[in-house]
């Protein structure tokens, strides 16, 4: 088995004290800029172990419709608005993992800017290509930034051996296509068997998680977190109360399973 270390030290302290992690989605931003980090307080007060933020893109072709109705009503200047993302990192102290698209994020140059900031604990670009995702991995340890490897039971063989063998944090898909998707399929068990067989790296589940029965059976499954994207933000849509409501229920969940 190959074994790994885990370089940022918020991921460590979180992962030493959690047996299980919840990891919500909220789209940078979003419906404005105050009433975001309001919720993203709300919502570590309500016990959401980490954050992925969504870094707002004119164009997040791998998201479903509930998360790109989300970008269109951002307002761009925030992406490069670096008094934002320090009251962000200032008004959380929970983990906060940046997604975003390579245009945007990384061509842009802004992953850089923030992660030597500080303001940002690990980095997750689902359009890189393997290659590419390698060298940004060894490009962000020097700063103790993660980023994190991605795996599917679709995807090269190949591929997922060498990111098994090297990541410490991995983002396992649970299917192929836009994020959003209900899937209940159990396609994804043989990867997992053959990735705690390989690494001991943390691995994550993610896409088409809905309700907390998922997440639980998900984590009963083996994996150590899960990763929840488009129910949240529904939630949010609805009203920030059933938003907090969902989180204590997704966190009380995780946290239940033994």
């Amino acid at each position: 088995m190959k074994l790994h270390t885990v370089c940022n030290e918020a991921m460590k302290r979180l992962l030493r004290n959690q047996s299980h992690s919840f990891v919500g989605y909220l789209t940078a931003g979003y419906p404005d800029r105050e009433s975001f980090l309001r919720i993203v307080k709300g919502c570590e007060v309500r016990g959401l172990h980490i954050f992925e933020i969504g870094y707002p893109s004119l164009d997040p072709f791998s998201d479903g419709e509930v998360i790109r109705k989300a970008h269109a009503a951002v307002d761009p200047k925030l992406r490069e608005d670096m008094s934002f993302w320090k009251e962000l990192r200032e008004t959380i102290s929970a983990p906060i993992w940046l997604m975003g698209y390579t245009v945007d994020l990384i061509d842009s140059g802004m992953y850089r800017k923030l992660a030597e900031a500080g303001y940002i604990d690990a980095l997750v670009i689902p359009d890189m290509d393997h290659r590419s995702r390698l060298a940004l991995k060894k490009e962000m340890e020097s700063l103790g930034v993660e980023v994190l490897g991605f795996t599917c039971h679709s995807y090269d063989a190949g591929e997922v051996h060498e990111t098994l063998e090297t990541y410490s944090m991995i983002y396992q898909q649970l299917y192929s296509g836009p994020t959003g998707m209900q899937n209940n399929s159990e396609d994804y068990l043989g990867l997992l068997a053959e990735s705690r067989k390989e690494s001991n790296a943390y691995l994550f589940a993610g896409f088409g998680i809905g309700t907390p029965e998922r997440a639980c059976e998900l984590i009963k499954h083996g994996f150590d977190g899960v990763i929840i994207g488009t129910a949240i933000m529904k939630r949010l849509n609805q009203s920030e109360e059933e938003l907090y409501r969902f989180v204590g229920q997704l966190e009380e969940a995780v946290e239940g399973v033994k």
